[in-house]
C-alpha cells in the first residue's frame, strides 16, 4: 500500500512538472568561448534527463564487466563446494554401509574440492577405521584436535580408539579431555564414569556421577541408582577392610537411595544381621520384597529370628501377605512350613505356584514334601524330575549373557556396569549352582 502511494505521488509529480515546464516554457542560451548555445527549457530538462540515464547505464555496464570475472570465479567455487559436500555425504553414506573403499575415494575428492574442511578429516578417518587402518585414523582424529570446532569429536574417536586396542588409561585421559571441554555432555561423562567404575575408583566415579547429574546430563532415577550401586561397592570395599562401621553406613545409604536394589539390601541386611539388629534387619527386606524379592532375601529375612515350629512359619509367610503374586514368596513360605513341618501348607504353596516352568528347586522341595509325608516313590519321581527341569535364576549380564552367582557392578565378561540382571540362564558363562548363594562374599570371618 505505501509503495503504491509513493508510485502515485513520483507520477504526479512528474506529471505536474512537464506540465509546468510546457505552460511557462523559456529560453536557455550558453555561452562558452566562441560557441553560443540556445534552447528551450524543455528541450534543456530532457537533455539532461537522457545524459544522467545513458551514465548510469554506462556506470552500471562498466561495473558489471568489472565484477564479471569475480562473479565467475564466485559461482565456479560455489560449483566446487557442491560437488565437495556431495562427495562428503556420498563418503558418510559409504561409512554407513560399511564400504571402506568407496569411503576412502568419496574422503579423497572431498578434501580436495573443500580444501581440508572439518568434515572431511571425519570422514577420513571413519575410512580408515573401515579398512583397518588404525594408525592413519589416529592420525585424522590427532588433526581434528588442531581445530577448535572438531577437537571435541577427535577427542571422542581417539578414546574409542584406545579402548578397543586395550589401552585403558589414554582411553581414560582422551574421555577426561572430552568431559572437562564439554561437561554437559552426556557420552564424555558417561565414559568418564564407565572407566572410573571399570578401575574400581568407586569414589571418582561418585563425583563424576554427581557432576553429570548436577549438569542435567543425567536422569535423576538413573543418578540415584547408579549412586547406590557405587555405595555397594564402596560399601564391600569397606568390609574388605573390617570397617563394618562405614559399610553399614554405606549400604545403608544404597539401600535409602534405591530400596528395589537387591545387592544393596542384601547387604544392610547382612551387616544388621551380624550387629544382632534383627528387627531393623527384617525391615528393611520387607521393605524391598514388594518391589524385588529375592531367594537371598528370603534367606536372611529367615535369619531375622530364632523362633521354631508355627510361629517361624508365620513370621516367614509374612512375606506372601507383601507380594502374594509373587514366586519367592511362596518358596519362602514352603521352605518355613517344611521346616515346620506343616506339609499341608507347604502343599498349598506349591500349588499356588501354578503351572509355571518347574524349575530345579521347586522339583526337590516337592521331593522333600512327598518324602516327609511318607510317599517314598513320589518322592522318587521328583527327584527324577529335578534332573531335566529348568535351571533357577542367576545374575547374568543383559549384554553378553555372563552368568554368576554373585552380583557384580561391572560384568566380569563384557565389563558392562550395571548389566547384571537377576534372570533364568540363557548360554550362561559360568554354571550356575541350583541353590541360591548369598549375593555378597562373607566377609564374617575376615
Amino acid at each position: 500500500m505505501i509503495l503504491l502511494i509513493a508510485y502515485i505521488v513520483l507520477v504526479a509529480g512528474f506529471v505536474a512538472g512537464v506540465v509546468v515546464l510546457v505552460d511557462y516554457g523559456g529560453d536557455v542560451t550558453m555561452v562558452w568561448g566562441a560557441w553560443e548555445i540556445s534552447t528551450s527549457v524543455p528541450v534543456l530538462v530532457l537533455g539532461i534527463a537522457l545524459f544522467t540515464i545513458v551514465a548510469i547505464l554506462a556506470v552500471g555496464l562498466i561495473g558489471w564487466l568489472w565484477r564479471g570475472p569475480r562473479r565467475v570465479k564466485t559461482a565456479m567455487g560455489r560449483r566446487k563446494r557442491e560437488k565437495g559436500y556431495e562427495a562428503l555425504t556420498s563418503g558418510l553414506v559409504a561409512v554407513a554401509a560399511g564400504d571402506a573403499g568407496e569411503a576412502r575415494r568419496h574422503a579423497k575428492k572431498a578434501d580436495n574440492l573443500l580444501g581440508h574442511p572439518p568434515l572431511t578429516l571425519l570422514l577420513a578417518a571413519q575410512a580408515a577405521q573401515l579398512d583397518g587402518d588404525a594408525e592413519t585414523a589416529d592420525q585424522q582424529f590427532n588433526a581434528m584436535l588442531e581445530r577448535p570446532e572438531t577437537e571435541f569429536l577427535g577427542l571422542r574417536g581417539l578414546m574409542t580408539a584406545a579402548f578397543r586396542r586395550g589401552d585403558r588409561q589414554a582411553a581414560a585421559d582422551y574421555a577426561r579431555r572430552a568431559h572437562a571441554l564439554r561437561p554437559d555432555a552426556r557420552w564424555a561423562a558417561e565414559a568418564v564414569f564407565d572407566l572410573q567404575a571399570l578401575a574400581g575408583d568407586w569414589q571418582g566415579a561418585q563425583h563424576t556421577l554427581e557432576s553429570a547429574r548436577d549438569r542435567r546430563a543425567i536422569g535423576a532415577s538413573v543418578s540415584r541408582r547408579r549412586r547406590a550401586i557405587l555405595l555397594v561397592e564402596e560399601g564391600r570395599k569397606a568390609l574388605e577392610n573390617l570397617d563394618r562401621t562405614e559399610a553399614l553406613k554405606r549400604a545403608r545409604e544404597a539401600h535409602d537411595e534405591a530400596p528395589d536394589l537387591v545387592p544393596a539390601t542384601a547387604l544392610l541386611a547382612r551387616l544388621l544381621i551380624d550387629q544382632q539388629k534383627l528387627r531393623a534387619a527384617a525391615k528393611a527386606i520387607e521393605k524391598s520384597w514388594a518391589a524385588t524379592p529375592h531367594p537371598e532375601l528370603a534367606q536372611l529375612y529367615v535369619e531375622t529370628g530364632r523362633d521354631r515350629g508355627v510361629s517361624h512359619y508365620k513370621r516367614i509367610n509374612k512375606l506372601v501377605t507383601i507380594a502374594p503374586q509373587e514366586r519367592e514368596s511362596h518358596l519362602a513360605a514352603t521352605r518355613a512350613a517344611l521346616y515346620s513341618e506343616l506339609t499341608g501348607e507347604a502343599r498349598r504353596h506349591l500349588g499356588d505356584l501354578g503351572d509355571g516352568s518347574l524349575t530345579v528347586r521347586v522339583a526337590r522341595l516337592w521331593s522333600e514334601l512327598e518324602e516327609m509325608e511318607g510317599h517314598e516313590e513320589l518322592a522318587n519321581r521328583w527327584r527324577d524330575r529335578a534332573v531335566d527341569a529348568d535351571p533357577e535364576a542367576a545374575w547374568q549380564c543383559d549384554r553378553c549373557g555372563h552368568a554368576d552367582a554373585i552380583w557384580h557392578a561391572v560384568c566380569p565378561g563384557c565389563e558392562a556396569f550395571d548389566a547384571m540382571l537377576w534372570q533364568p540362564p540363557r548360554g550362561a558363562v559360568h554354571p550356575v549352582s541350583s541353590e541360591p548363594k548369598f549375593l555378597i562374599p562373607n566377609f564374617q570371618d575376615a
